[in-house]
Order: structure tokens, then sequence, then C-alpha cells
């Protein structure tokens, strides 16, 4: 009986010490109506930073807020960049825009901070292609997208899954035709279920269905093999892929 009770003690001690320390009141509404998840990112971003002063931990907890509440997160990161006009502060608030598909605010920002020795920084401008693609305001969006990636690819080949992912997507929305061969061959280099999913979407466009099925068939396979990734996010690129079959 007293071990039922263990959890609720806890979620009254996290509520308790929300209101003494005056935290944001969307905690408390969090650890009531999602008592394990809401309590446990209290947890990560709330007391553990404290009370370890990691770095990391602060990290992670920032990136539960802007899952949670991505306004305040947005919020925070303008007034840090008010209170200290950085490189770094800037990307932070034009990643944070991206996250809320604030597209339009995250480009000019990006596009403020290639300058002076950050004029060539890979990771601003990979993240200036990203925002560009993203922002859907047509094909001449893309084809600065294009561009970029391609002085990165020069300068330094691709290679992650994430990086010839989206460098994949950005040249097939721009070819006469879909670049599907590469998409097969990065889903089988990779077993990447994103890229699986982008590989789905191809062939499905392309009228290549029963193509698009063995990739479905097989992403559905390996959910089994490994249980554990099951729970992940590949489950849902597969959810997703299988919607267009």
């Amino acid at each position: 009986m007293i071990f039922a009770l263990v959890p609720y003690i806890l979620q009254l001690a996290l509520i308790i010490h929300c209101i003494k320390t005056n935290k944001p009141f969307y905690w408390i509404y969090l650890i009531i109506f999602i008592p394990y998840v809401g309590g446990v990112a209290y947890l990560i971003v709330e007391l553990l930073p404290a009370l370890l002063n990691s770095r990391q931990l602060r990290q992670t907890g920032q990136s539960i807020v802007r899952t949670f509440n991505p306004s305040h997160e947005i919020k925070r990161l303008q007034e840090q960049l008010e209170n200290q006009d950085t490189v770094s502060n800037r990307t932070s608030l034009a990643q944070a825009y991206i996250e809320a598909q604030q597209y339009d605010k995250a480009v000019p920002l990006l596009q403020s901070c290639l300058t002076g020795p950050f004029a060539d920084d890979r990771a601003t401008l990979f993240l200036l292609a990203r925002a560009l693609f993203a922002d859907g305001q047509g094909t001449a969006d893309a084809r600065k997208a294009a561009e970029i990636l391609q002085k990165l690819q020069q300068k330094q080949a691709f290679s992650s899954t994430d990086e010839k992912l989206f460098d994949l997507r950005v040249r097939s929305s721009l070819a006469e035709k879909p670049l599907l061969g590469e998409f097969v061959s990065l889903w089988n280099e990779s077993k990447n279920f994103e890229a699986g999913f982008y590989c789905v979407q191809a062939l499905a466009q392309n009228g290549e269905t029963e193509q698009a099925r063995t990739v479905t068939d097989e992403m559905r396979k390996i959910l089994k093999t490994y249980k554990n990734f099951s729970r992940s996010i590949g489950a849902e690129w597969l959810r997703k892929a299988q919607t267009l079959v």
C-alpha cells in the first residue's frame, strides 16, 4: 500500500518545489496531467542541471522545453540575444525558429551570421539551407538551398545520413525526374528509417508501388528484429511510409 503511494508523494514534492522556486506554471500542468513524462522532464530541466551544473544536461533540458513549450524557449533565446548579441546566440534562436516552423524569421537571422570569420561556417550554412528549403516559398528558395549544399559538398563531402538525405531531397525537388536510384541506394546503405520513408515516398509518387512495398516490408522486419527500436521514432517513419502504399 505504501509503495503504491510513492509516485503520488513524488509528484506532490515536485509541485511544491515548483511553487516554492517560482517556476513557470506550465510545469505544474505537465506534472499533474502528464505525471511520469512531466515529472521526468521537470527533473531533467530544472533540478539536475542546478544540482550537477552539467552543460549537457542543460542542453537536454532545453530540448525538452522546446518540445513542450516552444514559444517560451523562443522568448528566452530572444532575451538572451538582446543581452549578448553573438553568432552563437543568433544560431540558437534561428534553430528554435526552425523547430517552431517560423522559417521567415530564421533565414535573415542566419544570413546575418555569415560575416567575417563565420562567412563560410559549415554548420550555419547547412542550417540556412534547411530553413530555405523548408520555407516552401517555391523553386527559388530550393535553388538557393541547392547552391549552398553544392558549395559545402565541394569543400567536404557529406558523410552522415542526415546530410546525404537532405541534399538528396533538395536535388530531387529540382530534378526533372525524381532521383529514385539514389533514394534506394541511401536506404540500402543506411537502413535509416527517415531515409526509408522518403525512399517509399519517391517510389510511390512514380508508380513503383511494388518496390515501395518491398522497402516498407523491410522496415517492418527490422522493427520486429530490434524490439526496443519499435518504440522509437523509427516506428513513426514506418507508419507514415505505410500510408503511401
